[in-house]
């Protein structure tokens, strides 16, 4: 009965994805300029509007974040598009994270064996394996959404990687908000300097899980 339920809800968002790929959705709200337009609605559309765009950016992990996250902050300001996007994110994380757990955990058990996927989850409780967790969404450029669905195939509390992708999330998130703030205000000397700071935070962070890259 699970398998069948599992493979009816994998079926379920595979179609969804098309229809929203037909109908030209994920297309608008990978346009930057587009996806502008879209988030300048009046009264409080305009927020849900965003908390719903980085919701399906997380699940679709195909659509760039960065793109809906500059956006957020062009149109909103750094610090409300920091907030709406962020609330996006981590909902989008949730159900990216259960979703995974209940249609992947089964197949990725059945190919892997029970004994090495339980290595994994014993990997990741680990204070190691949680910092290198942390650290990964920590990095700039990172396929984070994607970690998302991996990490539900696990035994991993979902209270507890929300907390460490939240945290981590964050200072990229704000990096990009702020970018998006700036290039509304034609501010180009702080814009460069968010971006040389956020890269050098990149690089720190990078250097830092390669030279621990034995947590993985």
């Amino acid at each position: 009965m699970s398998r069948v339920f599992s493979s009816l809800l994998f079926a379920a968002f595979i179609a969804a994805v098309y229809c929203l790929f037909q109908i030209g959705w994920l297309g608008q709200i990978s346009d930057y300029n587009r996806l502008v337009e879209i988030l300048r609605q009046e009264g409080v559309w305009g927020p849900l509007t965003c908390i719903g765009v980085q919701i399906l950016q997380v699940i679709v992990f195909l659509v760039p974040g960065e793109v809906t996250q500059v956006a957020a902050g062009y149109v909103f300001g750094a610090w409300k598009g920091f907030i709406y996007s962020w609330i996006g994110i981590m909902l989008g994380s949730a159900c990216a994270f259960r979703f995974s757990s209940l249609v992947g955990r089964s197949i990725v058990e059945r190919i892997l064996g029970k004994d090495r996927l339980s290595k994994v989850d014993r990997a990741l409780e680990t204070h190691k394996g949680k910092s290198a967790l942390f650290v990964l969404f920590l990095i700039p450029g990172i396929p984070k959404d994607s970690i998302c669905f991996v990490v539900g195939l696990t035994e991993f509390k979902m209270g507890e990687f929300l907390m460490l992708s939240g945290l981590g999330r964050a200072p990229a998130l704000l990096f990009s908000t702020m970018m998006g703030s700036q290039i509304y205000e034609q501010n180009y000397l702080s814009l460069s300097l968010t971006m040389i700071f956020a890269v050098v935070v990149g690089g720190i962070a990078f250097f830092y899980i390669k030279k621990r890259r034995n947590w993985l």
